[in-house]
């Protein structure tokens, strides 16, 4: 939690002193893919292992519990796109209705094949379809079929989302998109892989724009700009050519 903190509070800072134009000055702090809170119209949605917990914020410096919303075991990770909540945990995805944004109702969960239970599951979301990351650490109860992947789903219909494609990799962490440009922190391969996703379902691994990195964790992108945290560092990119990317900084932690 302490190194997420540190890359939600340091974004601001470094995309602004490598932003060399006049828009610098207006950019807002982001959170990566791997966090446990979000914050929408005025209330704080904070991940518990089986639980949702929503505060209201109507006075911040003292946020009021207002509902609790039970799932499944192992809650991972939690974004807020188009006014709905997608939740990454070790067994599904999950999305949820916050059309009242003080109770949040859960409208779908996956049901996620056996070889891909247990691992971790950041999401991003864009347009009708949804992107998350399952990395398997250990084999449960034996399976030595355990996979870690990319997995995409079809929410165009939020009450009954629908894989789409599966796409292997070795340990892959944090996720984020530019464009048509999904970038996917593999710490198994120590790379930061480049998919090319101008068609959702069929994914292109664009190999040679991929980059070495040791141990990348989560990444950041705001405009364009990408900062890319590791175990050592926060390494940063000019995401102006893509997909070509270009190393413009580096700050070690």
């Amino acid at each position: 939690m302490k190194k997420l903190s540190l890359l939600a509070g340091l974004a601001l800072l470094l995309l602004q002193a490598c932003e060399k134009d006049s828009t610098a000055a207006g950019l807002s702090g982001k959170s990566g893919s791997i966090t446990r809170f979000a914050i929408h119209q005025g209330y704080m949605y904070v991940l518990n292992l089986n639980e949702v917990r929503t505060y209201s914020l109507t006075n911040p410096d003292q946020p009021v519990l207002v509902h609790r919303l039970e799932t499944n075991y192992g809650l991972e990770t939690i974004i807020i796109y188009d006014n709905t909540i997608y939740l990454g945990s070790s067994t599904a995805l999950y999305i949820l209705d916050i059309s009242n944004p003080a109770a949040p109702v859960i409208l779908s969960q996956t049901n996620r094949d056996v070889e891909f239970l247990g691992g971790c599951d950041p999401v991003v979301v864009k347009g009708n379809y949804a992107y998350s990351t399952v990395k398997i650490i250990q084999n449960i109860c034996g399976m030595v079929a355990a996979e870690s992947a990319l997995l995409v789903y079809d929410i165009s219909n939020k009450s009954a989302p629908v894989l789409v494609g599966t796409y292997l990799l070795n340990m892959p962490n944090g996720l984020g998109y530019k464009d048509n440009y999904l970038f996917v922190c593999d710490a198994g391969t120590d790379r930061l892989e480049v998919f090319d996703i101008s068609d959702p379902l069929a994914l292109t691994l664009l190999s040679n724009f991929s980059v070495n990195i040791t141990d990348p964790y989560d990444l950041i992108i705001e405009g364009s700009k990408m900062i890319v945290s590791t175990q050592t560092d926060f390494q940063i990119f000019d995401l102006q050519n893509l997909p070509e990317l270009k190393r413009a900084g580096l700050i070690l932690k």
